[in-house]
């Protein structure tokens, strides 16, 4: 009672087809919509601009990371710039741009860094692409 900051917060949901539950009660996968739910939430009141959400889909299924997807594409793109960080290709395929990051054989201390934009493919025809590739770009950094 005398350090109240202490304990936490108490976040209950309720998951489709669920009765109201806490989320410890939840499956990782429950757990990961809810906490994303309620960032959006924040976010609607509150406004961020920048978001960097790391490997969200770990414990998402095919079905629930293409609706996470669709949901940062049609309604969150509009109001903040957002970087996931995903081994998954259903955020691949919604991207605008693609950013790999690779050690350098040789050295222990320098990454290099590929980029590619994906907006000209949305652009353009699938037909005008393979006879007009674009060239992606690469850059040496120091850690």
């Amino acid at each position: 009672m005398e350090e109240p900051y202490l304990d936490g917060i108490q976040y209950n949901c309720v998951a489709p087809g669920k009765r109201f539950r806490p989320m410890d009660n939840l499956s990782g996968g429950e757990k990961t919509i809810a906490a994303l739910a309620l960032l959006f939430a924040v976010h609607g009141r509150n406004p961020a601009p920048f978001f960097v959400l790391d490997e969200i889909d770990a414990a998402l299924d095919n079905t629930n990371i293409g609706k996470v997807a669709s949901y940062i594409c049609d309604s969150a793109r509009e109001h903040m710039q957002i970087i996931v960080i995903s081994l998954k290709e259903e955020f691949y395929n919604k991207a605008d741009s693609l950013i790999g990051i690779f050690p350098y054989p040789a050295a222990c201390t320098t990454s290099g860094v590929l980029t590619f934009d994906l907006t000209r493919f949305k652009q353009l025809g699938i037909n005008e692409m393979t006879e007009n590739p674009p060239a992606s770009s690469s850059a040496a950094a120091s850690h």
